[in-house]
């Protein structure tokens, strides 16, 4: 069963008189617990891809469906509650709180659901742990490394235990012990949960871990291959 289509989807923008068209007819199908890499140049339309998929946007034309409901038909409110309970998403630029602790930042995700404080912090620390953070929990992400934020980024997509994760180049700029161990941790949950993933990436070891490949050129999708993973 499909958690993510994309049907006929075209996004354009205006960049003061001129026309961008970011995606072109862009069809794509995610069964639930697929494990999926979309590669594409910068400006091949990655990021704006994962950003209908999350419903941060909405599309031009055609449709995309999330968990079997069409994103553009929803109210602002039921798309921020699509996010926070169907949606994980992991930023390039991790878009941590400056003023929070990383504890602070998991939280913040299921602290919107609601619910009593005590399960929410023991459910972030987990979480955090989870990620080889348990030490660094209660420092703000001046104090971390680049790794360490993109661990508390994804500790924080994946704490509302979302069906799907969108993670836009989770791995870039990491170190090879860091990122194998991220993309170590993904896999895993993937494996063990059913969690869906679909990720932006141009880095070959999560590539060569992934089960498909979708590669776009120019907003279209040009070539899809299953790997043998």
């Amino acid at each position: 069963m499909s958690i993510l289509e994309f049907n006929r989807v075209e996004k354009e923008y205006r960049l003061g008189e001129t026309r961008v068209r970011a995606l072109r007819g862009v069809d794509l199908s995610v069964d639930k617990g697929e494990f999926i890499a979309v590669l594409g140049a910068s400006g091949s339309g990655k990021t704006t891809l994962l950003n209908l998929a999350g419903a941060i946007d909405d599309p031009t034309g055609g449709a995309v469906l999330v968990n079997g409901q069409t994103v553009a038909n929803l109210s602002d409110d039921a798309k921020a509650e699509l996010r926070s309970r169907t949606i994980g998403y992991i930023f390039q630029t991790f878009n941590l709180v400056s003023v929070l602790t990383a504890l602070e930042n998991v939280m913040l995700a299921l602290q919107i659901r609601g619910g009593r404080i005590a399960d929410i912090r023991n459910e972030a620390a987990r979480r955090l742990d989870e990620v080889g953070l348990a030490d660094f929990m209660h420092h703000r992400p001046d104090k971390l490394s680049g790794g360490q934020r993109q661990r508390v980024a994804i500790a924080r997509a994946l704490v509302t235990n979302p069906l799907l994760v969108l993670a836009d180049e989770p791995t870039a700029n990491l170190d090879h012990e860091t990122a194998q161990s991220i993309i170590d941790l993904m896999k895993e949950l993937n494996e063990k949960d059913g969690v869906t993933f679909l990720f932006s990436t141009h880095d070959q070891r999560l590539i060569s871990q992934v089960k498909r490949v979708v590669r776009i050129d120019d907003g279209k999708i040009v070539t899809e291959m299953k790997t043998a993973n």
